[in-house]
C-alpha cells in the first residue's frame, strides 16, 4: 500500500513538473513573438504609418512565428491613434463624442485635474470615477490611451471613426477623411488606401486643422500567443504597449 500511494505521489509530482516546464516553454515562446513584433516595428521606416502596413494584425489575421514545432501568433495595433486621456488639452465635449455622458466625463476632466502631472497612471483608474461601469470602460478602452506621455496629436492613418470625432468634433470632416483613406475599394486596411505620408498632405482636407494630427507613430500595442505543441491545451498570452526604442509601458501576461 505504501508503495501504491508513494507511486502515486510520484506520478503526480513528474505531471505537475512537466506541466510547470511546458508552461514556461509557451511563456517564452510568447515573448519571442513579442520580440519579433518590435523588431520588425523598427525596421518600418518609411516616415508614416498607416492601416494597411504589415504590423497592423489582429488575432483574426495574426502574424506567424516559427521556432523548431512550435508556432507563436502575434500582431500589433497602433496606439498613437487613440484619445490620449493624459493630454493637457483633453475636453470634455471629447470624451461625450467617445458616447460617455456629460456627468462621468466631467468626472474624468475633474479626476485627471487632481492629478496634476502625473495624470492616469493605469486604465484601471478610470474605475474610481464617479459613475464608471463595466459597460462604459468596454467600449472605449480601444479608442483611449494613458501611454503617450502628454502627447495630444493623433495618427490620422488609423484614428478610428469614433477617435476622429473626438478629436475634430466635426462628423462631416471625419467622413471626408474616412473616404480618402480608404481609396477606390472604400475598403480600409488595403493595398489601393491613400496615405497621409507628411504632415502637409492633410491640405487635401478643407477645413482640417491640421495641428491636431501626426502621419506617424511611436507607440504600438503589441501581443503574440503561443500554443505548446505537446499539450495544446497549454496557452500563453502577452499584451504589451512599447515605443519603438523598445521602452515599456505596459506588460500583461495571461
Amino acid at each position: 500500500m505504501l508503495t501504491v500511494a508513494l507511486s502515486r505521489r510520484a506520478s503526480s509530482d513528474i505531471a505537475l513538473a512537466k506541466y510547470e516546464h511546458y508552461n514556461v516553454k509557451a511563456l517564452y515562446l510568447a515573448k519571442a513573438g513579442i520580440v519579433k513584433m518590435l523588431t520588425e516595428l523598427t525596421k518600418d521606416t518609411n516616415g508614416y504609418d498607416s492601416l494597411n502596413e504589415d504590423w497592423n494584425r489582429n488575432k483574426d489575421n495574426h502574424k506567424e512565428l516559427k521556432i523548431g514545432d512550435e508556432t507563436v501568433f502575434y500582431g500589433s495595433s497602433d496606439e498613437d491613434g487613440r484619445l490620449n486621456l493624459n493630454s493637457p488639452t483633453l475636453k470634455k465635449e471629447q470624451l461625450v463624442e467617445l458616447g460617455i455622458v456629460d456627468a462621468i466625463s466631467h468626472e474624468i476632466i475633474d479626476y485627471k485635474t487632481r492629478k496634476g502631472d502625473k495624470g492616469f497612471e493605469f486604465m484601471e483608474e478610470l474605475f474610481l470615477i464617479e459613475g464608471m461601469t463595466a459597460e462604459i470602460y468596454s467600449s472605449i478602452k480601444d479608442l483611449v490611451t494613458i501611454y503617450r506621455g502628454i502627447e495630444s496629436k493623433v495618427n490620422i492613418n488609423t484614428a478610428s471613426e469614433k477617435a476622429l470625432l473626438a478629436v475634430i468634433g466635426d462628423n462631416s470632416l471625419v467622413q471626408e477623411i474616412l473616404v480618402y483613406r480608404k481609396g477606390s475599394d472604400d475598403k480600409e486596411g488595403t493595398e489601393d488606401d491613400v496615405i497621409f505620408k507628411n504632415p502637409s498632405d492633410l491640405s487635401m482636407i478643407e477645413g482640417l486643422d491640421s495641428s491636431l494630427f501626426t502621419v506617424t507613430s511611436n507607440v504600438f500595442r503589441i501581443w503574440a500567443q503561443s500554443f505548446f505543441s505537446e499539450d495544446k491545451k497549454i496557452s500563453r498570452e502577452i499584451e504589451a504597449v512599447i515605443n519603438r526604442s523598445g521602452k515599456i509601458y505596459l506588460w500583461k501576461e495571461y
